[in-house]
């Protein structure tokens, strides 16, 4: 019976956790879809003055996302939804700290790019790591993080226990004469090569 005891008790432990992390992914995963949807909604409007793009504001235990519900091709100052963290887990999920200064506003404009900016106007790095329990800044191998990047170009990605961010090599851009087409269909099917004038 003893040992039934402890086996239930270790059992009743790891469930809890098990609970807590599915908690804490499917937070991740909404949270990913509220920054796509805001994408798509700044791409669709084609979004350019800044007061019209789509934002999600990031604090500490909750996001507010803020896109053209009704889809008049407006934003208005009624179209937010808010995402608690903290009602959704008997255990403090919360982000671990991007920046001091919270919220932190995410925009997309038309072209899906991001800007991501702190209360004081200074850029963010777009990586948000969604914690549960043991919480620690140091250590990316936590299983207790779930890690959301955002690229500059707006693609959203959950990563796994463990993996961290990779940036993509900016891209290369050299000054070349504008291409010409070779080739010339003539009346017959044959074809020749043209030539530049």
């Amino acid at each position: 019976m003893v040992i039934l005891a402890i086996l239930t008790t270790i059992a009743l432990l790891n469930f809890g956790d098990a609970k807590t992390d599915l908690q804490r992914q499917r937070i991740a995963r909404e949270f990913k879809v509220y920054l796509e949807r805001a994408r798509f909604d700044s791409v669709k409007r084609r979004a350019a003055e800044v007061n019209d793009m789509a934002k999600i504001k990031l604090y500490k235990t909750y996001f507010t996302a803020q896109t053209d519900l009704n889809e008049d091709g407006t934003i208005e100052s009624t179209e937010i939804r808010q995402v608690n963290f903290d009602q959704r887990s008997e255990k403090q999920i919360s982000v671990l700290d991007t920046s001091p200064n919270y919220p932190v506003t995410i925009r997309f404009n038309q072209r899906g790019h991001i800007t991501a900016k702190d209360n004081l106007g200074t850029d963010v790095n777009p990586v948000f790591t969604i914690c549960s329990k043991n919480c620690s800044e140091t250590s990316q191998n936590n299983q207790d993080l779930t890690i959301v990047s955002v690229s500059t170009s707006g693609t959203v990605a959950i990563l796994k226990k463990g993996q961290s961010p990779s940036a993509l090599p900016t891209p290369s851009v050299t000054n070349s004469t504008p291409l010409l087409n070779c080739y010339v269909l003539i009346e017959n099917p044959k074809v020749t090569p043209c030539i530049e004038n």
